[in-house]
């Protein structure tokens, strides 16, 4: 799915939808207030649109108008989605976007870190999260969206495949690296919930998961060594699955992509090249360090959650041969990127002791 939105006149709205089945017409969801007022279907020509193939009848203009919805004019809080997706293609500005600015943040954990987007969705006129779980051609309209210079994005996605967009629109981007065994820790506690909670789970994991709940729900998992036993009897195919995931994210352009021998190199390169980078555990670090580089005005830092649980489980998976197989590459990744940070810490303290901190906090957002 593709869409644009060429004008907001006030008193109608013009766009295009360009929807995944070709012959289809897209339908636009208007919502006023959050609650559902009309959904109307495209009923305008785009004559490009037929003419490049993209679609059947190029019939994928809308119009939002007075007559489709009365006082559009002095109505503050619409929105448009793309009814087949639900994926939201614009909103009014709020007056709390404050932002002109465009940020991307990679999400390196399978359950997200929501309460890092919450201060953001506000500050920004189009928030877009979880962008692992929208189309690889509607994530690059998301992210080439032309009427609003002020657009957050974040998604547990390849970053390789839409860094040369972020680059060309302009996008600050940033991650918040976390230690791998304890994020494989948290997998594996909600792998386990998944074989419990199939539904629920859901909400939580892609269908990437899916032939590791099933294999996990075949295992004997009386206790937690029996994970131990469990991961040292994957499939290759479902070892790539849980395998390195850092990495992955941080290199590869798609889930059939394999590692090369210069993964580790080529994370820390991506890194490198990243406007903010910050560990898990310095979220206060991180949080101030994208405050200065983006000069934005950001809210506090929310209250983040941490789970006894993993933290206790992940001194056991630390341990674990199978484990630190399959997490070999990032943990380098990790320890690197770890100790450039400490090096850029201490250059800070030292430069602070003498004085001046211009060359050390210039270098204080990237991790080589």
């Amino acid at each position: 799915m593709l869409f644009s939105i060429d004008e907001d006149a006030g008193s109608r709205i013009v766009g295009w939808i360009m929807p995944d089945n070709p012959a289809a017409t897209p339908r636009v969801a208007v919502l006023v207030g959050g609650e559902l007022r009309k959904a109307i279907p495209a009923t305008v020509l785009r004559p490009l649109l037929r003419e490049q193939g993209l679609h059947e009848t190029g019939i994928c203009g809308f119009v939002v108008d007075e007559h489709v919805i009365p006082g559009l004019a002095g109505l503050t809080d619409i929105e448009l989605y793309d009814e087949t997706t639900n994926i939201r293609i614009y909103r009014r500005r709020p007056p709390s976007a404050k932002a002109d600015q465009k940020l991307f943040r990679l999400e390196t954990r399978v359950v997200p870190q929501a309460q890092l987007n919450l201060p953001l969705q506000d500050l920004f006129h189009m928030p877009f999260t979880r962008l692992e779980r929208i189309p690889e051609e509607a994530v690059k309209s998301i992210l080439g969206i032309a009427f609003t210079q002020s657009i957050f994005c974040t998604g547990r996605v390849f970053f390789r495949t839409y860094e040369p967009l972020l680059r060309d629109r302009g996008f600050k981007c940033t991650v918040l690296l976390r230690d791998p065994f304890e994020e494989l820790a948290e997998e594996l506690l909600v792998l386990r919930w998944a074989v419990k909670t199939p539904n629920l789970a859901a909400s939580v994991l892609t269908d990437v998961y899916k032939p590791l709940v099933d294999s996990l729900a075949k295992a004997d998992l009386a206790d937690m060594a029996e994970l131990e036993i469990w991961l040292g009897t994957l499939s290759a195919f479902e070892r790539s699955l849980i395998a390195n995931p850092m990495a992955r994210l941080l290199t590869c352009r798609g889930s059939d992509d394999a590692l090369d021998t210069s993964a580790v190199e080529n994370a820390l390169d991506t890194l490198s090249e990243m406007d903010v980078v910050g560990l898990a555990g310095d979220e206060d670090v991180w949080w101030e360090t994208q405050r200065v580089v983006l000069d934005l005005d950001l809210p506090p830092l929310p209250e983040l959650a941490w789970s006894r649980q993993v933290g206790e489980l992940r001194e056991r998976v630390a341990e674990w041969p199978a484990a630190q197989d399959l997490l070999a590459v990032d943990a380098r990744i990790f320890s690197d990127v770890t100790a450039a940070v400490g090096r850029v810490d201490e250059a800070t303290d030292e430069a602070a002791e003498d004085g001046g901190t211009g060359a050390a906090e210039s270098d204080q957002h990237t991790p080589a």
